[in-house]
């Protein structure tokens, strides 16, 4: 049923659904993190975004933004208030193939987003492993980027313009400044556009994101390569990233598999084979024409033989039936953690995940400091795969109940914290969400966090905007009732 509160105000009725079914099926994300909001709203434009932020300033209620629901930070749950449903909102609005730019709603599925601009003979680089899964809007809210980042950057530099309702209903229109050079006031407030990239939902609601495209690449293959260590492995990514300065070779990602990985996705390999012996494997993919393929894949061949990589077993993708079933191999990784995470979670358990990155030379001290560590402080499942080429490897710890959730966040605060040791950060690409907050607090100098939390309170001073994200919820504030 829909219903809202009766009381008088300036700002009209929003559409608020309070069924309790409904809002269960709105209370989690892929975090693992669940809290069953007190109303639903699901705007399919941005008049009604307008009508439901002015009701809500008016009260003091708070709002959170959620697309599909796939954060792994816990950044679409609402931790008190009503959560804002992007996903009605899903049209794209104009695509520009001179100008090579669109601009759509925030509720579009990032990988339909990305079918449109194909089929107007462009490319959208970012590709979150989540893309079918996610919406563009909550892409833009955490930078996400992906695989091919390695190549490419994340999705701030991609994003234009952006229209935003704040916190009161005033709906702001943010544009990156077009001149090659500006020295104007502090870095990272230069350009009004990275305020909002990244900012988890906390400063407004976008409604719309304009981004710039580029031509559709000529082609590309792809390749798995096993190993029979981790260490070999790892010599490859540094290895391929050297060539890659030298323009010998020119991937667009490196992704790893440890042994754990490899032991996860077996199962479904289908006609892929996975050798018995491998103990790693690197997914890289290289743009390249056609007729320039065959030398391509031989000076990837010299690079793999002299790592010490299977040569003869590795995989190679050239067709779109090839490259998409190693795709959906590598998707398959972090899907299966999530399906074990969510059943661990009955138990008192889930799944914790890092997204710590460290500058790529150091990533073989990180990735043997990083198992001794989990070994040590947690002792159960894990898997550590991802984005080497970037030194951005995502170590998932399952905890089977609550006892294996503590052991686990000892580990990831551990991991954290030798990241930073390294010169790394905290979080790479899913941004801090809810699960990640503790941790900043604890290993960044206060006056950083303090500095954000005062921009949060001049845009948004009743704090009604994503309690909870990036800053520790202060509570307060009326429900519905």
């Amino acid at each position: 049923m829909s219903s809202s509160p009766q009381e008088p105000s300036g700002a009209p009725r929003p559409a608020l659904v309070q069924d309790p079914e409904v809002c269960q099926a709105y209370a989690a994300d892929a975090s693992g993190l669940s809290r069953t909001p007190e109303a639903v709203a699901r705007p399919s434009s941005e008049a009604e975004v307008i009508d439901l932020l002015r009701y809500c300033w008016d009260r003091g209620i708070a709002v959170t933004a959620q697309g599909l629901r796939s954060s792994t930070t816990g950044a679409s749950v609402a931790s008190r208030g009503i959560v804002l449903s992007l996903e009605r909102m899903q049209r794209v609005l104009d695509i520009d193939p001179k100008g090579r730019w669109a601009t759509a709603e925030p509720g579009i599925i990032t990988s339909e987003f990305k079918r449109q601009v194909r089929a107007a003979g462009l490319f959208y680089p970012p590709d979150p492993t989540s893309e079918e899964e996610c919406t563009l809007g909550g892409t833009v809210a955490c930078n996400a980027s992906g695989s091919r980042t390695y190549r490419y950057g994340p999705t701030r530099p991609y994003v234009r313009a952006l229209r935003v309702v704040m916190a009161d209903g005033r709906v702001q229109e943010v544009r990156r400044i077009s001149a090659n050079k500006n020295a104007t006031g502090y870095f990272g407030l230069q350009s009004p556009t990275d305020l909002w990239v990244g900012s988890e939902g906390t400063l407004g609601i976008i409604t719309q994101v304009e981004l710039d495209l580029l031509p559709p690449p000529p082609g590309y293959f792809g390749a798995m390569v096993f190993f029979t260590g981790l260490h070999d492995a790892l010599r490859f990514v540094i290895d391929s990233d050297t060539a890659r300065a030298a323009r010998r070779l020119q991937p667009r990602c490196l992704e790893l598999f440890d042994e754990g990985s490899l032991e996860l996705i077996r199962p479904q390999a289908g006609g892929l084979r996975i050798p018995a012996e491998a103990r790693a494997a690197i997914y890289f993919e290289e743009e390249a024409d056609p007729e320039e393929v065959v030398d391509s894949l031989e000076r990837w061949m010299e690079g793999i033989e002299a790592a010490g990589g299977l040569v003869d077993e590795t995989i190679v993708a050239q067709t779109d039936a090839e490259q998409q079933e190693l795709r959906r191999l590598r998707h398959a990784l972090p899907a299966g953690m999530n399906e074990r995470g969510a059943r661990a979670a009955l138990q008192g358990g889930r799944k914790v995940s890092t997204d710590f990155a460290v500058p790529l030379p150091l990533l073989p001290e990180m990735m043997e400091r990083g198992y001794a560590t989990v070994r040590e402080l947690f002792g159960g499942f894990f898997v550590a795969y991802g984005h080497v080429g970037n030194g951005h490897p995502h170590f998932n710890l399952l905890a089977e109940d609550e006892a294996g959730l503590g052991r686990a966040r000892a580990a990831a605060l551990r991991l954290a914290r030798i990241a930073l040791d390294l010169g790394g950060t905290l979080a790479a690409e899913h941004g801090l969400g809810k699960l990640k907050v503790p941790l900043y607090r604890e290993l960044y100098p206060s006056w950083m966090y303090e500095a954000m939390r005062s921009i949060k309170r001049q845009i948004d001073p009743k704090g009604i905007l994503a309690p909870g994200n990036l800053f520790e919820d202060e509570g307060g504030g009326p429900g519905l009732q």
